[in-house]
């Protein structure tokens, strides 16, 4: 991980975020769990990071982040009024539900940033 990007992470998520996304870059591995977790998708990961770039969170949430065993990211977080925001990257799209809203869908991997602008705090 480039200077860039792990500032990017602790600027972001914390010391715990980039722990954890550190830890499923380098300990994960196809069969993990029950056998069935897939590795961490490069192409996933590519999504979240363009998705962090733009993206604010409220000031007295601090995201918490998640392997899929899709080998995909979820990030969670509650908004300012503390309700949940859930934003999964797979490999080819993101998923995203927002309680606030009732709003429960997806958009391509190329909205990343898009997306992270309509989610801003």
């Amino acid at each position: 991980m480039n200077s860039l990007r792990k500032k990017l992470l602790l600027s972001k998520l914390g010391p715990k975020g980039w722990g954890r996304l550190h830890h499923f870059r380098h300990y994960y591995s196809g069969g993990w769990g029950d056998g069935s977790g897939r590795p961490l998708s490069p192409c996933a990961l590519e999504t979240f990071y363009c998705f962090l770039e733009a993206a604010t969170f409220p000031q007295n949430s601090q995201p918490s982040l998640f392997l899929t065993d899709a080998g995909g990211v979820e990030l969670c977080w509650e908004d300012s009024s503390g309700e949940a925001v859930q934003v999964e990257f797979g490999s080819a799209q993101i998923e995203f539900y927002v309680e606030a809203q009732e709003v429960e869908d997806s958009v391509p991997n190329s909205n990343a940033q898009e997306l992270a602008r309509r989610l801003a705090a």
